[in-house]
């Protein structure tokens, strides 16, 4: 989002300075402040709302962590004028280390290790930051998007970490948040898992940042995002380091980097300490025996088991059996018996028909007991029914107030627990209205929360991850489970569809390919399901036109999509324009070479024709999105196919 006007509020522009997680960053002149601003500029028209809301409370949270870590920079105001959100800060001048590393270039050890442990002090203050915000208690501040894009080195090295946009507090009840934002490359596999955002997210992507700039490239690659996510997701083991790496430092990176949680450095303060190791020759915590430690959290049991415990229930009354361990404690002495008749004893070896033999028991004869009258009984038992039935309803009116009161008062609530908890009280609930009410709330707020995920996949540049599918297909799900609309069926296939989309293309880079086609057509009957229950919605033709793109190539059937969302509404971005070009310069290939097979003179330039006009509608289409994706690559390569077409068919001419 470029802005072209001159002024924003009392601001100046000067200069673009680049893109946030949310909006763009302007160099701007404050008249104010009577000095140079870092502006940050969002639409608020066009801005998901959730990224809007984590952008504030990033900032809010940059601005009270900017005054104990020296590396954050600071806040100066936020504001709104008209539809621009903006945000005004200490500009940082400097160099970005993305720029620094950019073309594969590698760091010298020792300058990697002293920028890795000025970012370590940054997040001991983050991660230890206590303060509250918005009334509620924070205990801990996590970044949630250490990235290179994001460190400025200014002189002598000096680091400076922008951009809190999707930042997090966690509260003093959760030592976790749920975030599903964030640079794929930097993000470790339980994040991508469980959507879980702590202080292990820092830590992990403080170990990719580590790892690029010994590295010179990232610790995982893939032709897509997708794949790359399987790989971290799935555990698999890095790029190797190059070969003169130190192998102590291999060790320290490798510890950041272990897949599970309990191997790898637990506090910013470990990593600290075992970096200012490395550089005084010291030995590492890395260099341990590399057993899983024991993870504290585990409840372990402290007391002996059941059966092995002393006695503490109702003891015997009874004398001890002859041999079994006696008591030390008195035995007990029955009463004497009440008076009247006598008991009456069988004598020994006399049965009644039928009974085994036993000890002699002792039979009392008892005064009868009145009778309770047959109206008393009912009366009571009603009394009883009664009050358990109010009880009851009390119970369930309490937790359907509960339920609605976290669907409004939390900033992030536990969909999936909300849903679980309605469904107990709804078994046992008469409350009619009440129930209703908050049957919808909930109903709509999991809908909701799965638009906004299913949402992130519009325009050129969309960031639903796998974890994001799964995620949107459990809340529709449950929202299905609550009450069943045929909308949010549509949507809960549609989400079903992109898992099996992805699925399709992890089996094929596996080599599965038989697999792999059986998940695409799966993929593809889920998304023309979802398109047939909602024949208003475009974005099932979304999901066909990446498959008939890059799945299944097959032109007529993305061309025929991409017209569908067209149709539907959808304005067709760079992103479908490059989807249209790549189609167009993979059937010019295809054309290209069954010319090249072919012993017919007249079939080979009619192919090759056709290949010419396709190659060109390729290239057409790239000049129109000129720095998206991979067009330079894509243009390149069309350019050289129709080279070879066009010199073809002069040959032919001869």
């Amino acid at each position: 989002m470029l802005i072209h006007q001159q002024t924003v509020g009392r601001f100046e522009i000067r200069d673009f300075l680049g893109r946030g997680a949310v909006g763009d960053v302007y160099l701007a002149w404050d008249p104010q402040r009577q000095e140079e601003i870092a502006l940050k500029i969002a639409r608020v028209s066009k801005t998901d709302p959730e990224m809007l809301e984590a952008e504030r409370n990033g900032v809010h949270l940059q601005a009270e962590i900017s005054r104990e870590a020296p590396q954050v920079a600071a806040i100066h105001e936020l504001g709104q004028d008209g539809d621009f959100f903006w945000v005004s800060m200490e500009y940082v001048a400097g160099e970005d280390l993305a720029q620094i590393l950019a073309g594969g270039r590698r760091l010298p050890e020792d300058r990697a290790v002293a920028i890795a442990l000025q970012l370590c002090d940054m997040l001991v203050t983050c991660h230890g930051f206590a303060t509250e915000i918005g009334g509620r208690k924070a205990l801990g501040i996590v970044h949630g998007d250490i990235k290179p894009e994001n460190i400025r080195l200014q002189d002598g090295d000096r680091v400076r970490v922008l951009d809190f946009g999707i930042a997090k507090h966690l509260s003093h009840t959760r030592r976790f948040t749920v975030n599903l934002f964030g640079s794929l490359p930097y993000t470790p596999p339980e994040r991508l898992e469980k959507g879980v955002v702590n202080l292990h997210s820092d830590l992990w992507a403080l170990g990719v940042v580590l790892y690029r700039m010994v590295a010179g490239y990232p610790p995982y690659t893939g032709d897509n995002a997708e794949e790359m996510e399987n790989r971290i997701r799935h555990g698999e083991a890095p790029e190797p380091l190059p070969p003169d790496s130190s192998p102590r430092l291999v060790r320290i990176i490798r510890k950041t980097l272990a897949f599970e949680v309990g191997r790898r450095y637990q506090t910013a303060a470990e990593l600290k300490a075992d970096l200012e190791a490395f550089q005084d020759g010291r030995p590492l915590l890395a260099e341990a025996a590399e057993e899983p430690r024991e993870d504290p959290s585990v409840t372990r049991r402290t007391w002996k088991p059941l059966e092995d415990a002393p006695e503490s229930g109702t003891r015997r009354t009874e004398p001890p059996v002859v041999g079994e361990t006696q008591r030390t404690t008195a035995p007990f002495i029955p009463p004497p018996p009440p008076p009247g008749p006598a008991p009456i004893v069988l004598p020994t070896g006399v049965l009644p028909t039928g009974a085994v033999a036993a000890a002699p028991v002792p039979v009392p004869v008892a005064e009868s007991a009145p009778r309770r009258r047959p109206w008393a009984n009912r009366f009571v038992f009603l009394l009883v029914l009664a009050c358990l039935l109010g009880a009851c309803q009390m119970w369930a009116w309490n937790e359907m107030e509960d339920i609605r009161h976290d669907l409004v008062s939390q900033a992030e609530p536990n969909l999936q627990g909300l849903a679980e908890r309605y469904r107990k009280v709804s078994r046992v609930s008469l409350l009619g209205p009440l129930q209703s009410d908050t049957k919808t709330e909930l109903r709509a707020a999991l809908s909701a929360a799965a638009d906004r995920i299913l949402a992130s996949y519009h325009g050129d540049n969309p960031t639903t991850t796998e974890r994001g599918w799964q995620q949107a297909h459990e809340y529709l799900m449950t929202a299905l489970d609550i009450d069943y609309d045929r909308e949010t069926r549509a949507r809960m296939i549609y989400a079903k569809a992109h898992l099996d989309r992805i699925e399709a293309q992890s089996l094929r880079s596996k080599g599965q390919r038989d697999q792999a086609n059986e998940k695409s057509r799966d993929a593809v009957a889920g998304f023309r399901e979802a398109a047939r229950r909602s024949q208003d919605w475009p974005d099932p033709y979304m999901g066909l036109a990446r498959i008939y793109a890059y799945d299944r190539f097959d032109l007529e059937e993305l061309q025929k999509a991409l017209g569908e969302m067209a149709r539907r509404g959808y304005k067709l971005g760079r992103r479908e324009k490059a989807m249209l070009a790549d189609g167009y310069r993979m059937r010019g290939r295809e054309l290209l070479a069954r010319a090249q097979r072919t012993e017919d003179l007249d079939e080979e330039i009619r192919l090759l024709e056709q290949a010419q006009g396709h190659l060109s509608e390729a290239i057409a289409y790239y000049d129109e999105i000129p720095g998206f994706g991979d067009v330079r690559k894509n243009r390149a390569d069309a350019e050289t196919q129709l080279d070879q077409v066009t010199f073809r068919l002069w040959e032919l001419e001869l």
